[in-house]
């Protein structure tokens, strides 16, 4: 997989803060309460592993990966 640039993880922020958002809305739907710090604790946290994890993806190398 390649990793993406700068520009591509600030749009990935961008799409994911309507998401949780929208979640918390759904959750209210489905009659599941949950106070707010709790939920932004854990959302920003997941947010934030997630950007981690995907600046930790190896660069795109040249050549065939398979090959040792």
């Amino acid at each position: 997989m390649k990793r993406p640039s700068r520009a591509g993880l600030l749009v990935l922020l961008a799409f994911s803060i309507p998401v949780i958002v929208e979640f918390r809305t759904v959750l209210s739907m489905l009659g599941v309460e949950v106070s707010s710090e709790i939920y932004l604790g854990v959302s920003i946290s997941l947010v934030v592993l997630a950007a981690v994890a995907i600046l930790l993806l190896p660069e795109n190398r040249k050549g065939n990966p398979t090959r040792a």
